[in-house]
């Protein structure tokens, strides 16, 4: 019988515990360094990092002068390199979302070990000393960088909310996590609408047109949020919390993610913005399908691969109007597929 990626896991770590002494000390560094690094969660990075592109890339789009013509769509401004202050915009917000993550695999690591899940914390890997002194790190770089980088009092007061609305999501006695539709409004206002306004607020001036322009994408987030509660609702009932997916159970959860989606692509039109709309147009199908396997029974696959299409389909999007973006999602998703195969013999993603 196959194993599964938890019991790979815990056998791998008996093996080294009785390895341990055979010489092979240099190469245990080595691979608890790239531990730390891991343990930033640079997959879940993706999202914020598409976040922030679009926002920026909403703030900008009247000043643009590349275009490319797309079928249906018709003409669109592109952005053909970084500028500085999306790079340092994009360093920054990296080490301030890596930060959030370790926060909140600590916090969650009962959780996780229930729904076999997120090894590192669960089964001892790190250090969790070691790892709140590095999430003090990344934090006060990222804020240092927001300081000397950007003189703008609002891009820093989004930067700041950042942190404290990660903190609050993860941490007792507010625990965010832990409240339904209370969650779901956190996650959404987080990517959809903060991460999306530092990343316009890095060039452009604050409007109304910043609130208007981020809708589809809360909406985007919110309906994806919604599912991510599904898979984990044993581990999260078991720790005490009740997230929207264990509030509304599988089939309103479900119905709920799929009603929402449709939304954001009436917001999308309204706002004349192709990628949400495009995006939650591709992933439509796949979350009436997850909707529709999971009235009667428990489909957590059908939910997954819904979730993953959605999430990367608004990703691919922006990668279309910055073509940058697409080599550092390829590279990133290449680097974690690596990282796992050697370390923990798992193919992920």
């Amino acid at each position: 019988m196959q194993q599964s990626k938890v019991e790979t896991v815990k056998n791998l770590k008996e093996t080294k515990t009785v390895n341990r002494s055979s010489g092979s000390s240099s190469i245990n560094h080595i691979s608890r360094l790239f531990d730390y690094i891991a343990i930033l969660r640079p997959l879940l990075l993706i999202p914020g990092w598409t976040m922030l592109f679009i926002g920026y890339y909403r703030g900008i789009k009247g000043e643009l002068i590349n275009h490319i013509q797309l079928p249906i769509i018709g003409n669109i401004g592109i952005i053909l390199y970084p500028q500085k202050e999306m790079l340092l915009t994009l360093l920054l917000y990296s080490l301030l979302m890596g930060a959030i993550y370790i926060l909140n695999q600590i916090t969650d690591s009962n959780t996780d070990n229930i729904n076999g899940k997120l090894y590192l914390i669960p089964h001892g890997y790190l250090n969790t000393k070691i790892l709140k002194l590095q999430i003090v790190i990344l934090l006060s770089l990222s804020f240092i960088l927001t300081i000397i980088g950007f003189g703008s009092f609002l891009y820093s007061a989004f930067v700041l909310l950042s942190i404290i609305m990660g903190v609050m999501y993860s941490v007792s006695p507010i625990r965010l996590k832990g409240k339904p539709i209370i969650d779901m409004i956190t996650n959404a206002l987080g990517f959809g609408l903060i991460a999306f306004a530092v990343g316009w607020t890095s060039k452009s001036e604050f409007s109304s047109d910043l609130i208007f322009d981020s809708l589809p994408y809360f909406l985007c987030v919110s309906s994806a949020f919604i599912n991510t509660t599904i898979p984990d609702m044993d581990g999260d009932a078991r720790n005490g919390d009740v997230t929207t997916g264990i509030y509304l159970g599988i089939r309103k959860s479900c119905l709920l993610s799929t009603l929402i989606l449709i939304l954001a692509i009436i917001a999308g039109l309204f706002r004349k913005d192709f990628v949400p709309v495009t995006a939650s147009i591709l992933s439509l199908p796949f979350f009436i399908y997850m909707t529709i396997n999971n009235w009667h029974n428990k489909n957590i696959k059908a939910i997954t691969i819904a979730t993953k299409v959605s999430v990367m389909a608004l990703s691919l999007l922006v990668t279309l109007l910055m073509p940058f973006y697409f080599v550092l999602l390829i590279l990133t998703i290449i680097l974690v597929r690596i990282y796992y195969q050697l370390r923990f013999g798992i193919s992920y993603p």
